[in-house]
C-alpha cells in the first residue's frame, strides 16, 4: 500500500500556479490545426480526440501514483522538486536505458513543440503586419524571445502560463464565433474520404493538440463542418479577417510566446544536466540556451511551414488498468510510427523554393 506522502515545506511552486502551468501546455496551440487533422482523418478524428484526452488524463494519474512510489521508498532523495521527475520515474522503473530513452522522448518532443511556436508565431506576425516576410519575422521572433529564456526554472516566469490560459480561451471563443458566422457563405463544402496518408497526418496533428476538450471540440467540429476537408491548416487563416480575428491573433501570439517559454524550459534543463551547467544565472546558461533559440530558428528558416513539423512530433496494478496502459503504448507506439514517416516523407517532397534561404539567397525577404 502507498501511503500519502506528509506535505513538506518546499520552494516548489504552488497548486495554482501548477495548475495553470498544465492548464497552458495542455491549451497551447494546437488548437488552430485541429479542423484541418478532422479533414485528414475524416469525422472519425473526433472520437480519437476524446479518446485521447481521456488516455492523456489516465496516464497523468499513473505518473502521479509513480511519483508518490518515489516519494514513499526514497523520501531524502525525493522530498523536494525534482529537475526531470519523467526521467527519475523511468530509471526507477527501467535502469538508465530507460532515463535515457524518457530523456530522449521529452526533449524530442518539447524541441519540435517550441519550434512550432517561433514558425507560427511568425505566420501571424506575418498577417497582422504584412510589411515583412514570415522568415524575417521567425528571426524577430526568436531575438524577442531568447532573453525570455534565460530564467531559470517555472516559478521564475509564472505570469506566463497565466497570459497563455486567458489568451487561448478568448481566441478560441473568437474563432468559433467567426466560424459559425461564416458558414452561411461556405455553398460548396467538401468533406473526402481520407487516404493512409492523410489520416496518419491528421493523428499526428490530435497527438500533438491533445488537450482542453471543452475548448478543442467546438473549435475543431466547427472548422471542419463549415470548411470540409480543405480546411487551412491553420483554422485563423481560413475564418473571414476582421477586428475580432485580428484580436484572436494577436491573442494567440501573447499564448505562443508564454507557451514557448513553458516548453523550451524543459529542453534546457536537459541540456543544462548532461553538460553539468550550474543551475544558477551566469554565462553558461545564458550561452546553451541562446543557442538552442537559434536552432530552433535555423530549423523554422529551413521549414517555414509549422503543420510540417507539428505533423513530425505529434508519443503492479490493476488488470484494467495494465490493459489500458499498454493499450496507450501501442497506440501511440503505432500511430506515431505513421504520423512520422508520412510527416518526414512530406518534409522531404517538399521544394528548397519553400525554404526561407532559397528567400534569403535571393534578392528580397
Amino acid at each position: 500500500m502507498i501511503r500519502t506522502c506528509d506535505l513538506r515545506e518546499t520552494k516548489g511552486l504552488s497548486v495554482v500556479v501548477a495548475g495553470l502551468f498544465i492548464v497552458a501546455q495542455l491549451a497551447g496551440a494546437g488548437f488552430v490545426s485541429l479542423p484541418k487533422a478532422l479533414g485528414n482523418t475524416g469525422w472519425l478524428g473526433l472520437p480519437m480526440m476524446i479518446l485521447f484526452c481521456v488516455m492523456v488524463g489516465l496516464s497523468a494519474t499513473r505518473l502521479g501514483f509513480c511519483w508518490n512510489i518515489l516519494e514513499e521508498r526514497w523520501p531524502d532523495q525525493y522530498s523536494q522538486p525534482a529537475r526531470q521527475p519523467y526521467m527519475e520515474i523511468a530509471e526507477k522503473a527501467f535502469g538508465k536505458h530507460g532515463r535515457a530513452f524518457a530523456l530522449f522522448c521529452v526533449v524530442a518532443s518539447q524541441f519540435g513543440g517550441t519550434t512550432v511556436f517561433i514558425i507560427l508565431a511568425a505566420e501571424l506576425l506575418n498577417t497582422l503586419l504584412p510589411g515583412l516576410s514570415t522568415c524575417v519575422y521567425i528571426i524577430i521572433v526568436a531575438t524577442i524571445i531568447t532573453p525570455c529564456t534565460w530564467l531559470g526554472t517555472p516559478k521564475d516566469f509564472w505570469l506566463g502560463p497565466m497570459l497563455a490560459v486567458v489568451s487561448t480561451i478568448a481566441a478560441c471563443l473568437a474563432i468559433f464565433v467567426q466560424t459559425l458566422l461564416d458558414a452561411p457563405d461556405q455553398h460548396y463544402v467538401q468533406f473526402v474520404n481520407p487516404t493512409i496518408k492523410t489520416f496518419a497526418l491528421g493523428y499526428g496533428a490530435i497527438l500533438f493538440a491533445f488537450g482542453i476538450l471543452l475548448l478543442y471540440v467546438p473549435v475543431s467540429v466547427a472548422g471542419y463542418a463549415v470548411f470540409g476537408t480543405y480546411v487551412n491548416s491553420n483554422i485563423l487563416f481560413e475564418v473571414t479577417q476582421g477586428p475580432a480575428v485580428e484580436a484572436a491573433m494577436a491573442l494567440q501570439i501573447i499564448n505562443l510566446l508564454g507557451s514557448y517559454v513553458i516548453g523550451f524550459n524543459t529542453v534546457t534543463q536537459a541540456f543544462e544536466d548532461i553538460l553539468n551547467i550550474p543551475q544558477n544565472f551566469g554565462v553558461k546558461r545564458i550561452v546553451t540556451r541562446t543557442s538552442i533559440v537559434w536552432l530552433q530558428a535555423i530549423i523554422g528558416l529551413a521549414i517555414p511551414d509549422f503543420s510540417l513539423i507539428l505533423n513530425l512530433i505529434g508519443g503492479p496494478v490493476p488488470f484494467w488498468m495494465r490493459v489500458a496502459l499498454i493499450e496507450i503504448v501501442i497506440i501511440g507506439a503505432i500511430g506515431g510510427t505513421f504520423s512520422t514517416v508520412s510527416a518526414i516523407v512530406e518534409i522531404v517532397n517538399t521544394p528548397f523554393s519553400a525554404s526561407c534561404f532559397a528567400d534569403f539567397s535571393g534578392d528580397s525577404l
